[in-house]
């Protein structure tokens, strides 16, 4: 018996991070000629993302991906940037 594959479950982690993106720069509102952001670019550090920021950035990644982030997986340093952010959604929809 095939399982059923539903194509939001094939999203890669290059999709994940446009999507990441997007609700950064439009919640946290980041210019589009800001050079210094970027998905290697770390959130927090950088002052895009503050600690009001990171509830509003769990409860988006909650919905729009399905997934809840443990805690060891926001306490990790790979949750500090976009890219290892999208890292961890794919890692925590694969293992659904």
């Amino acid at each position: 018996m095939k399982a059923h594959v539903h194509f939001e479950d094939l999203m890669t982690a290059v999709e994940v991070a446009e999507r990441v993106e997007h609700f950064v720069r439009t919640q946290f509102r980041v210019a589009p000629s800001d050079s210094r952001f970027s998905r290697s670019q770390r959130l927090f550090d950088m002052g895009y993302v503050d600690s009001v920021g990171v509830v509003e950035l769990l409860a988006f990644l909650s919905k729009e991906f399905q997934v809840h982030l443990p805690d060891e997986a926001i306490m990790a340093d790979e949750f500090s940037t976009i890219d290892g952010i999208a890292t961890i959604v794919v890692r925590l929809r694969n293992n659904k």
